[in-house]
């Protein structure tokens, strides 16, 4: 049985988490895929609230005026669909 404490604090924390993020856009198509709070943590982000089910996220560095290694712009696109036909097992 789950702890009574963690049932109470879920609702509030996501509640905070949902006021506090943001739309996540496709970097590709520029539509809305979920919205998440992205949050750096010891050299890694960590995505809290990504609320779209169903979809997988994939990062991909964005597009550069200029070529610079020391700061690149990363955002987020929807992986693709499967591209092999639907065959029924016989």
């Amino acid at each position: 049985m789950r702890n009574y404490k963690q049932l109470l604090l879920r609702p509030l924390f996501l509640s905070i988490i949902n006021l506090l993020s943001s739309d996540i856009r496709d970097v590709d198509t520029g539509e809305c895929i979920g919205r998440a709070l992205l949050v750096p943590w010891r050299g890694r982000i960590v995505i809290l609230g990504a609320g779209v089910a169903g979809y997988a996220w994939v990062p991909k560095f964005c597009a550069q005026t200029r070529l610079t290694f020391w700061k690149c712009e990363l955002g987020f696109t929807r992986h693709p669909d499967p591209d092999y036909p639907h065959e029924p097992r016989s």
